[in-house]
């Protein structure tokens, strides 16, 4: 199994679980700690404290929800 991470632009940051055959088999969202922050009026460091947090190049994305694909269930 590997694990691929991709950042988009708009202050999300996804981390794919990938099986022997390359198919994602869990999806993971982080929003970064300011993501939308003019409609939830607060970080999401603050909003979700205890949930995972990644760093990447200095900016910290806090975990928001798992998708598991069709192909897995």
């Amino acid at each position: 199994m590997g694990t691929c991470y991709e950042t988009y632009d708009c202050g999300v940051l996804s981390e794919q679980f990938l099986d022997k055959n390359g198919k994602t088999i869990l999806w993971r969202r982080y929003n970064r700690d300011d993501w939308a922050i003019d409609r939830y009026k607060k970080p999401w460091s603050e909003q979700l404290p205890e949930n995972d947090r990644l760093t990447v190049n200095g900016t910290t994305y806090v975990h928001w929800y798992d998708c598991i694909t069709d192909y897995i269930l």
